[in-house]
Order: C-alpha cells, then sequence, then structure tokens
C-alpha cells in the first residue's frame, strides 16, 4: 500500500492541457499547487469553476483547491512542467458520476486499459470517455472503440454518462 509513501512527478504543459493529479499534498490551494509555475498560468478550468492570475490582484475565481477526483484544464503562455509532490489517492476512492459530462481524474501513476479499470458493470452507464486529444465510445457490439485505449495518471477525462453512477476505479495489473 503506497498510501502513506510520498510521490514526486512532472506534468509537461504546452499550451492548453487537460490535467488531473494522482498524488496531492495536504495543501491543495491553488496558490500551492500552481505557485511554481504562477507566472506562465493563464486560467484553471475545473467541470463548473475556474481561476485566473492576475499579477496585480492574485487569484481570482472560484476554483480555490485542487481536488484528487477532479480534471482540469490548464491553460499556461508557453511551454512548462508542473512538479507536484504528495500522498497518492486512496486507490478505494468513490467516483461519483451525474448524468451528462463529468470532468474526473485517474487516480493511479500507471495507465490501465479502460475496459480494465472501469468496473464492468459501471461500463454500461458511462457513453464516452474524451481527454485531450482522443476519444473513446463505449459501443454495445465492439466494447471501447476509438482513439483512447488507456487511462493515465496526471491527465484528466471527461466521462459523459447515460445516468448518475457511482464506481471506484481498478488498479492497473503490474506488468500488463
Amino acid at each position: 500500500d503506497l498510501s502513506n509513501d510520498c510521490a514526486q512527478y512532472s506534468i509537461p504543459l504546452d499550451g492548453v492541457d487537460l490535467i488531473s493529479f494522482y498524488a496531492l499534498p495536504e495543501d491543495k490551494s491553488i496558490e500551492n499547487i500552481f505557485g511554481s509555475i504562477r507566472s506562465i498560468v493563464t486560467t484553471i478550468q475545473g467541470e463548473s469553476s475556474s481561476a485566473s492570475f492576475i499579477d496585480s490582484i492574485g487569484w481570482i475565481g472560484s476554483l480555490r483547491t485542487v481536488e484528487p477526483t477532479d480534471g482540469y484544464w490548464v491553460t499556461i503562455d508557453g511551454m512548462g512542467q508542473l512538479v507536484v509532490e504528495g500522498i497518492p489517492a486512496h486507490s478505494e476512492t468513490v467516483y461519483s458520476l451525474h448524468s451528462g459530462a463529468n470532468l474526473i481524474s485517474y487516480p493511479f501513476a500507471d495507465s490501465a486499459a479502460i475496459g480494465q479499470t472501469i468496473p464492468v458493470e459501471t461500463q454500461a452507464s458511462i457513453m464516452a470517455i474524451i481527454g485531450e486529444g482522443v476519444s473513446a465510445v463505449n459501443n454495445a457490439d465492439y466494447g471501447w472503440v476509438g482513439s483512447l485505449a488507456n487511462l493515465q495518471g496526471t491527465e484528466g477525462y471527461w466521462f459523459v454518462t447515460y445516468d448518475d453512477v457511482s464506481f471506484v476505479y481498478n488498479p492497473p495489473v503490474s506488468g500488463n
């Protein structure tokens, strides 16, 4: 169990990026998480909140903290690396999705195939998954089809659901 171990990782940013966090420090404020790249951050947008940094004012907007279950669109001027150090998300984290589009995270450092990491009983409630420049549609005859095959830590995803559903991801299997 890595829940008490500290993880350090970096997220490459190149303009507009759909990201998530599989480990976070105790202080999850946007000031703490994005402080090292504040000079190049334009906006951070969650599913229903956002924040911008203005030199003369500071952070403005309704987004105040980063959550391990959420995905975020981060817009920066140029390119950069967001370095994060923190406690990994609990492997039993429950994701409670509402009908429609949900901007969520993938809570593991490694990647896993969509069909393996999302519980089978939950997959029937998911119409599509959209990532940054990739997507997969849940086809009744063929399973998951599209350019998105694996979910990856540090990437954010739009899960489009038919109805409300809650689930816990299956952890990635080492060596696959």
